[in-house]
Parts: C-alpha cells; structure tokens; sequence
C-alpha cells in the first residue's frame, strides 16, 4: 500500500470514528418530547441560523462538537435543531413548521436553547456563553439537577436565563400586527399577531376577543398585503417592533 492510500485509510477511518460519536440532533420536536418521556430525558431546543450566525457557529464548534458536550446528552437529553439557514436549503413546510416553533416560545435571537422537562415543560434556557464545553456540561447539569461527570465538582454558575420564570401572559390585540418576516427572499414567512404566514395563506388571527379571517397576499421587504375577510380592499401592515 502505498503512503498517500495509507494516509487516505487512516483519515477515513479517523472521521469514521468521529462520526459514530457524534450527538444525534432531531427536528421533530413533538418526536423529541416523545422520547424525552420514555427515557426520563429532558429536551434541548437550539433555535439556530447554522449557516449565517457567528455565535451559533462559535456555540457548534466550541461546545456541540465537543466529546464532553456529546458524552453528557447522550445520557441527559433529547436533541432538537429548529434551524433558520440563508444558504441551506429546506422544505418550506419545515421553515413554516420552525417559525411556529420559535414564535411558540417567544424566540427573537439566535442562537437561543430552550429546555424541556421530560413532561414537555420548559425549565430553563440561554444563548451563547464563554468557556467551552466543560463550563456549559457543568452549568447545565447544574440548573438541571442532572450530573455532568461524577468526578468533578460542579463549581460553574447558573446559565444566564435559567431560573424557571412564569411564562408571560398571551399577547393580546387590538388590529392586525406584522410582528416579523422570516426566511429567504424566494420563501419569505410573516408573523402576523401569533399566526405564521406564507404568501397565498388564509388563517384566522386572534384581535382583542375575537378572530378575523386574514389571507396573505404579499410578503415585501418590510411589510405584508393582506386581505381582511368583511374589509373591501387589500391592504398594507409595515412591520414594527412589539414591546
């Protein structure tokens, strides 16, 4: 055997053994709340832009990538990628599905994780924090009341974030609100007061204490057309930050 074959063989081999450890990420969430239950697990939600956000590259490589990070969910969590990407394609109904999902635990930066019981209830979340796959294992394990490795003590402070807050009470609506727009330019997503749209979708969206019937007609750089059911002519929400 040659030496470029023998050096081949042996980086083949090398990445064939990297990725058999390599963490299991889901994008089922329901799936993942599924299996969390049955393995006593909790659920970690890393809500993403994998292939355009600097801290959420930095978080992979720092701490998802890592033999610390991978060893302890294996044994502690069920993983979940809600990811946004600008160059990656996906199937526009996983990008409906995401914006959903984000727009369910009131997700507004990147990258944001979201922790789950192993009842589906959310105990915790941060973002991106310093320090390595050590220090993040250490402080999860911690605000979790789970262990990290047995043989060290768990000096790291709490995440930032964690502390089992009481969910913010349903936003309530007096008019139709463009909240956000998402997704690329050719599959574009609107967030209009709690509902998600595509262009071409029809959905009831809750104002003050009832629904209306709103269908999307365009989604534009920084505003929608919408047609209002009992309204005579289409018209146009700009979106604006919601405090």
């Amino acid at each position: 055997m040659t030496m470029k074959r023998l050096n081949y063989f042996f980086l083949l081999a090398s990445l064939l053994a990297t990725s058999g450890h390599a963490a299991n990420w889901l994008t089922d969430l329901e799936a993942a709340k599924a299996q969390a239950a049955r393995e006593n697990k909790h659920v970690m939600i890393n809500f993403t832009g994998s292939d355009w956000c600097g801290w959420c590259m930095r978080l992979k490589q720092e701490v998802f990538s890592q033999s610390e990070f991978e060893s302890f969910a294996a044994k502690n969590l069920v993983l979940v990628e809600i990811d946004f990407p600008k160059r990656k394609q996906i199937a526009q109904a996983t990008l409906r599905a995401n914006a959903q999902i984000a727009n369910r635990f009131k997700v507004t930066g990147y990258p944001s994780l979201v922790f789950l019981n192993s009842t589906g209830k959310e105990v915790g979340r941060t973002g991106y924090q310093p320090g390595g796959a050590k220090a993040f294992v250490q402080a999860v394990g911690k605000s979790l009341s789970v262990k990290s490795d047995p043989g060290e003590a768990t000096t790291a402070k709490d995440l930032p974030m964690f502390g089992g807050a009481p969910p913010a009470p349903p936003q309530r609506f007096d008019d139709i609100v463009l909240k956000s727009i998402s997704g690329t330019k050719e599959r574009r997503f609107a967030m209009l007061n709690n509902t998600t749209f595509a262009q071409g979708d029809t959905a009831k969206v809750k104002v003050q204490d009832g629904d209306m019937k709103v269908r999307c007609v365009e989604i534009r750089d920084k505003s929608v057309i919408v047609a209002v059911e009992g309204q005579s002519e289409p018209r146009e929400i700009k979106l604006r930050t919601i405090r």
